[in-house]
């Protein structure tokens, strides 16, 4: 059975290539993030944090940010995007600390 932690990156990855797909012609900047999404996801999918109950809460939200971008481009309102990748790239900073699991102590 696949760990959830591990599912939601999967789900980010899909869901942050079917924005990149979607946005033609916007800003350089977003497309510049999406990827560097995808890279991270791509490489925290190898650390144990996504396989542990921790993980879940944190990649829900970033899964759930990343769907609601799909979403807009898919609807071609672009008119939040900037908002909510912002929110998107705040919810990815807290991942990548929490990732890190400093001070947890596994037993």
């Amino acid at each position: 059975m696949i760990a959830k932690g591990i599912e939601n990156a999967n789900e980010i990855i899909e869901d942050c290539k079917l924005t990149l797909a979607g946005l033609d012609s916007a800003e350089q900047e977003w497309k510049e993030i999406l990827q560097s999404v995808i890279a991270i996801m791509e490489d925290l999918k190898t650390k144990f944090f996504l396989k542990t109950n921790l993980a879940i809460p944190i990649t829900n939200a970033c899964r759930k940010d990343a769907a609601e971008l799909q979403s807009l481009v898919e609807s071609h309102d672009l008119s939040r995007f900037p908002d909510v990748l912002g929110r998107f790239r705040e919810n990815m900073e807290k991942l990548l600390k929490q990732a890190n699991m400093d001070g947890v102590i596994i037993t």
